[in-house]
């Protein structure tokens, strides 16, 4: 069994070089665009996942009057820099990000950017293991931005913003729900295996592994030591215990195999066949969603402490729970 100092130490190793995490394949953009911001724009009233991010904070902080958020597991703080931004052009100010992160090498990155752009003392980072990390401070919102998939203390992050959280303020959150790992659950991956054999060869390359897969390969990216969706299954019933959904957009399943680091590069925007590709799968999923017949891998939702009334794209949280 990988132990949790040895996970912590490859962590930590990954972010040492600089490299942009949020660099995603072009057709990625296409999918997003054509299927994800609609559903977005629905919910949330707006498609830019930065504008929805910010306006949420905003709402956050006038419900509570704190003017305080706390993101969790803030990576290089690029994120909460641009959200930063979208609500000082607003006008929305005083306010404080705190931005909580492991790696020393991310949290330099981070510092440096804010401090290039005058943010220093609005986007501040604090250095915490979140296995051990107890919050001080009373938060008027919190966010977690592709970080929770990382988090083997669930348990102990949520209790914590639970205790942390005003009342009235919202805990914002887009990350990853699928199979530990990213793993596909067993009814995906039989389908996933039956389009790897009727799909083009060109498509099957590996640029993350360097590699071609001449069969579909369900691999387990916590296998290694890392930390990458390494409890990402255990997201959802953890949250549903202890919060009750207000906003909820959720997809994946087959789609999001294309569309990521991994075999996203093979395809092109300016493909017809690419794009119809993408097109085929993504009408897939929805469908199978609805249907219950699997469950999604990826979500952005609003969270609250109290019961309220769900918006959602057709979905409910609680049947993205595996049983």
């Amino acid at each position: 069994m990988i132990k949790h100092a040895e996970r912590i130490a490859r962590e930590i190793a990954t972010y040492a070089e600089t490299i942009n995490i949020h660099d995603l394949p072009d057709i990625f953009h296409y999918w997003s665009h054509n299927y994800l911001r609609p559903d977005v724009e629905a919910v949330f009233g707006r498609g830019d996942l930065t504008g929805v991010f910010a306006s949420e904070f905003v709402r956050s902080m006038a419900q509570s009057a704190v003017r305080r958020i706390v993101s969790v597991g803030a990576g290089d703080g690029s994120v909460e820099i641009d959200i930063a931004e979208r609500m000082l052009a607003d006008g929305e100010r005083p306010f404080r990000i705190d931005c909580i992160e492991l790696s020393p090498h991310l949290i330099g990155r981070g510092r440096a950017n804010a401090n290039a752009k005058g943010l220093d003392e609005i986007v501040r980072f604090v250095q915490s293991d979140l296995t051990t990390w107890n919050p001080g401070d009373s938060y008027g919102g919190a966010f977690a931005h592709h970080s929770l998939h990382h988090i083997q203390a669930l348990e102990h992050v949520f209790d914590g913003l639970k205790r942390t959280l005003h009342e009235e303020a919202s805990f914002v959150i887009s990350d990853m729900i699928g199979r530990n790992g990213h793993m596909r659950w067993p009814e995906v991956e039989a389908v996933m295996s039956r389009i790897w054999q009727t799909m083009p060869d060109r498509y099957k390359y590996n640029h993350q592994l360097s590699r071609y897969d001449a069969q579909f390969v369900n691999f387990d990216c916590a296998a290694d030591g890392s930390f990458e969706g390494v409890r990402a299954q255990d997201i959802m019933p953890e949250l549903l215990k202890r919060f009750h959904f207000e906003k909820y957009v959720a997809w994946g399943g087959l789609t999001d195999v294309f569309v990521d680091r991994s075999f996203g590069h093979n395809f092109s925007q300016g493909n017809p066949e690419d794009c119809a590709f993408i097109d085929h799968l993504a009408r897939a999923d929805r469908a199978l969603l609805r249907l219950g017949a699997h469950t999604p891998t990826a979500l952005i939702a609003v969270i609250r402490k109290h019961p309220c009334q769900l918006v959602s794209n057709g979905l409910l949280p609680e049947k993205a729970v595996k049983v």
